[in-house]
């Protein structure tokens, strides 16, 4: 094995040990605060003014990072009226496609 293979076969290694290493996290959900949207102008229904860089897209969760939302309990309501837990579950079952049965339809034509 010549020299320059020896270093490129070190090299690749190191890069790939680098790579893996940097897969996974166990930190804790770190949840979205956007404050009490019920006090927002449309309630839990998204709304263009207060949502313009992501209006018109159906793909929620390309900025929204699903292990960070409905966390927290920031409604206002007592949390025995707030199911996050419920609302967690639907979300994990249905995917994207539960986003609009809350908050509306951000815009997407059906």
């Amino acid at each position: 094995m010549t020299r320059f293979a020896r270093f490129s076969t070190v090299g690749l290694l190191l890069c790939s040990l680098a790579v893996v290493s940097a897969c996974g996290s166990d930190a804790a959900p770190q949840s979205e605060n956007y404050g009490n949207i019920l006090a927002s102008p449309g309630g839990l229904v998204v709304l263009e003014e207060e949502h313009p860089t992501g209006w018109m897209r159906s793909d929620c969760f390309g900025c929204h990072n699903v292990n960070n939302i409905h966390q927290v309990n920031r409604t206002g309501l007592p949390d025995d009226e707030v199911d996050l837990a419920g609302v967690r579950a639907i979300v994990h079952n249905e995917g994207e496609s539960s986003c609009m049965m809350c908050h509306g339809s951000n815009g997407v034509p059906p």
